[in-house]
């Protein structure tokens, strides 16, 4: 497991502490301590698993490919966003009272 702060490989799982972390082990998310640096972090059982890498090439297409993810998930969210935003003004005109014509009596 590569330490998100250090970027080393000495990372393990940690012992859970408290109620919180016992109900994040409920919905898969367990706690990690790095042997070098002491950092303590959280990460998804089921998400990829980090390991160091071995060169500079593998550093590097590591980065590119996360980058690629980052900038995929970012334009879901906005069109997902503006479906939502749109879906939201259409219902809005659809439900608004219209004003009826003056009387004038």
């Amino acid at each position: 497991m590569l330490c998100p702060k250090c970027k080393t490989g000495h990372a393990h799982r940690s012992h859970r502490s408290g109620p919180l972390e016992w109900l994040a082990g409920l919905v898969a998310i367990r706690p990690y301590r790095c042997g070098s640096c002491g950092h303590r972090f959280f990460q998804f059982r089921y998400g990829e698993a980090m390991v160091a890498p071995r060169n500079e090439a593998e550093r590097e297409i590591r980065a590119t490919r996360g980058m690629i993810e980052w900038r995929r998930k970012r334009r879901e969210v906005l069109l997902y966003g503006a479906g939502m935003l749109l879906f939201l003004l259409f219902l809005y005109f659809i439900t608004r009272e219209r004003g009826g014509p003056p009387d004038g009596s």
